[in-house]
């Protein structure tokens, strides 16, 4: 029903505000968008991260139940693939409906994962054009927002709270029913409709000296998992994908005659046939293995595969030569050929390599005429993806709950909040955070090993929630609201931000005194980390041991500061 949508799209927008994961190449072993989307809908007994990291062969699965009904396989399906931003692998009618999702692709930390593509939110107003070096500047390959599909603006709608319009780019399908008459006009996308007479979520056109939000856009780099993803879907409409425990092999729906001028022509018709599902990750001609042979033999039409594990070196000169003599060469191993070969001619007639499925038995690889026309299998050649060092001057700290290797680095030059950004962006991060009590012990390790004062504070990367800035509160109900569910609770007042820890923070037992955050003077809205002694009336009556504990401040001091950043891929 029409309610039961929009308490769904309330839902969405909590899960954004209150409980995703916001961290920041800055790149996870797993799309934390979608582990924290999985966490919302109680899907936590059933989420189930990728088993490998980045080389793993499938990619973060969970089961989402939705308080919606559905009756057919096909209603649930259609809303599953239109509300969950992820591929479905399977859809169950009834209520609640059931949504079998997995995320293949990896957004960088801060980056939230819709439809394949990975988005980040600056809630400022901008022209188009400092809209587009803002997100340039972002990430390299980042761009303005692109409208792929007509569900996303909803999406976008559901995921992104307190944006009224946003820049957009979007194809003439989109655009070609649009009634404006700035049709020279840059685009937006209007989420809430009323300033141009437009029904909410709508497109439409404004002057160049306009103001929106900035919605940012990369596509992610192609995994393993999304690559497997997309040719088993290959597999479905031509000829199954045979996946083995290390590569996926995709059947060619040509024929093709040996080359014997250029004996990598295999290979390049294979990195062309898989270039969609690859990018640029290079393909080759399968080299066949027994794993490969046992899946190519297993319910396949009679035919005939050609390889390009050739029995033979053929040569040209040799093929010509007077005194040609059959090869005694065995390129590969005894356990993939059919017993008694390869059987070789001396003119070279049959040293190529192909497997007969119309045989009873013994379905190996055997000599084949050079001049045979037969379909290949081409394999993935993905090469391992990793975390590299954390950069000269940063210690690391492995964040094993959400797969993510992380580098920190002290600066004992004091700056305020907005100066320590800054620097901070130009060594490639922000201003650090942390998880647990493990990293605040290695951050308070690395202050005491610098040399600086033990007893002053350091900016960490959290702020008050923008909605918690209320003028008065303090004298009214302290610095936070005393309902543990409300989001501005002593839990939830402060957020990390530009994705250097999950939120919420770990900082409900950390605050210096039990009324911190106060927000004293309405104007404390950053959070400072504080080592040693201090003195400070109304924490204490005399000199206390702060060590490790946190508190609210105004962004405008001078202190120290922690920049953090995920090592490089």
């Amino acid at each position: 029903s029409f309610s039961l949508k929009n308490s769904m799209k309330m839902l969405m927008k909590i899960l954004i505000t209150f409980g995703l994961f916001v961290l920041t190449n800055s790149q996870v072993d797993r799309d934390w968008s979608f582990q924290s989307m999985c966490a919302f809908w109680n899907g936590d007994s059933l989420y189930r991260p990728r088993t490998n990291g980045l080389q793993s062969m499938e990619g973060d699965k969970c089961t989402f139940d939705f308080p919606v009904s559905t009756d057919t396989q096909e209603s649930a399906k259609r809303y599953c693939e239109e509300n969950v931003p992820y591929h479905i692998n399977d859809a169950t009618p009834g209520f609640p409906t059931r949504c079998a999702a997995e995320a293949t692709l990896v957004c960088q930390s801060g980056w939230i994962q819709l439809f394949g593509r990975c988005y980040k939110m600056t809630k400022e107003l901008k022209t188009k054009q400092d809209a587009v070096v803002h997100c340039k500047a972002q990430k390299d390959d980042a761009t303005i927002a692109f409208i792929h599909r007509e569900t996303l603006p909803f999406r976008i709608n559901d995921y992104f709270t307190r944006v009224s319009r946003i820049w957009v780019d979007a194809s003439e399908a989109i655009t070609k029913d649009l009634i404006d008459n700035n049709v020279n006009g840059n685009l937006i996308l209007a989420l809430d409709g009323f300033e141009y007479n437009l029904p909410n979520i709508a497109l439409t056109r404004v002057d160049s000296s306009e103001t929106a939000m900035v919605l940012c856009e990369y596509t992610p780099s192609i995994t393993i998992a999304e690559s497997h993803y997309l040719l088993r879907r290959y597999g479905e409409i031509y000829y199954p994908t045979i996946f083995t425990s290390e590569k996926a092999y995709v059947r060619s729906t040509s024929s093709i005659q040996r080359n014997n001028e250029n004996r990598m022509a295999d290979n390049d018709y294979c990195s062309k046939l898989l270039k969609p599902f690859l990018g640029n990750v290079k393909a080759q001609s399968a080299v066949p293995t027994e794993e490969m042979l046992r899946g190519i033999t297993v319910k396949r039409d009679a035919t005939i595969i050609r390889t390009s594990v050739y029995s033979g070196d053929a040569k040209r000169d040799s093929r010509i030569s007077s005194d040609c003599t059959p090869s005694k060469a065995r390129n590969y191993d005894d356990p993939i050929w059919r017993s008694g070969e390869p059987k070789e001619t001396c003119d070279g007639g049959s040293w190529s390599t192909g497997i007969s499925l119309s045989r009873d038995h013994d379905k190996k690889l055997e000599a084949m005429s050079d001049a045979r026309y037969a379909p290949i299998y081409c394999q993935t050649n993905f090469e391992t993806m990793g975390y590299g060092d954390c950069p000269d001057g940063f210690q690391t700290f492995y964040r094993k709950e959400i797969g993510q290797k992380w580098c920190h680095i002290f600066v004992s030059k004091k700056n305020t909040f907005d100066g320590a950004e800054l620097e901070c962006q130009k060594m490639g991060g922000h201003v650090s955070g942390f998880t647990n009590q493990e990293e605040l012990d290695l951050m308070d390790k690395m202050w005491g090993d610098s040399g600086a004062d033990p007893n002053e504070t350091a900016w960490i990367g959290a702020k008050r929630r923008e909605e918690c800035i209320t003028m008065g509160i303090a004298s009214k109900i302290g610095g936070f609201h005393p309902d543990d569910n409300n989001p501005c609770s002593r839990l939830r007042v402060f957020e990390w931000i530009n994705g250097v820890a999950p939120n919420p923070p770990d900082f409900l037992t950390r605050w210096i005194a039990d009324y911190e955050p106060n927000f004293s003077g309405n104007d404390e809205k950053c959070v400072s980390l504080l080592k040693g002694t201090h003195n400070v009336i109304g924490w204490s009556s005399e000199p206390i041991f702060a060590t490790k504990k946190l508190n609210d401040i105004p962004c405008n001091h001078g202190f120290y500061y922690f920049c953090g950043r995920e090592a490089p891929i």
